[in-house]
């Protein structure tokens, strides 16, 4: 299954952007994200938690970034709701009558890294204004 949860964060923090100075609740966010409210605030938490934004509850709460467009590379989006590589690896214990199997966990740990590195450096050069300006 593909994760959607990186799209859907850059979404949520491009609303917020265009939003700016308002407090949004996560009602006003899931229908911007075709969404359920619940799912957004699970993805609150995790930008909360890493300092992109700011949630305020009570009725009259709702969320905001805490830095500007700016200020915020996808990167940041990425980093805060990635639980793990791009590359799902197999946790099996190799074959050990086979060079191949042996080897193979060590070989893709480093290519899956090296993408990841590489995911990263890319996302790290676009921030969040940058999309804020594609917006009609």
């Amino acid at each position: 299954m593909q994760e959607t949860k990186f799209a859907v964060s850059v979404h949520l923090m491009t609303a917020l952007a265009y939003n700016s100075g308002k407090l949004m609740s996560s009602e006003e966010l899931s229908k911007s994200l075709c969404t359920n409210p619940s799912f957004v605030r699970k993805l609150v938490v995790s930008l909360s938690n890493a300092g992109l934004v700011h949630s305020h509850r009570g009725k009259s709460g709702g969320v905001q970034l805490s830095k500007l467009p700016a200020e915020i590379s996808l990167s940041d989006i990425y980093s805060a709701i990635s639980e793990r590589n791009i590359i799902e690896l197999p946790q099996k214990e190799p074959y050990l009558g086979c060079p191949v199997s042996k080897s193979m966990g060590f070989i893709m740990e480093a290519v899956s890294n090296r993408m990841e590195t590489s995911i990263v450096n890319s996302l790290s050069q676009i921030n969040l204004s940058e999309i804020l300006k594609q917006i009609n």
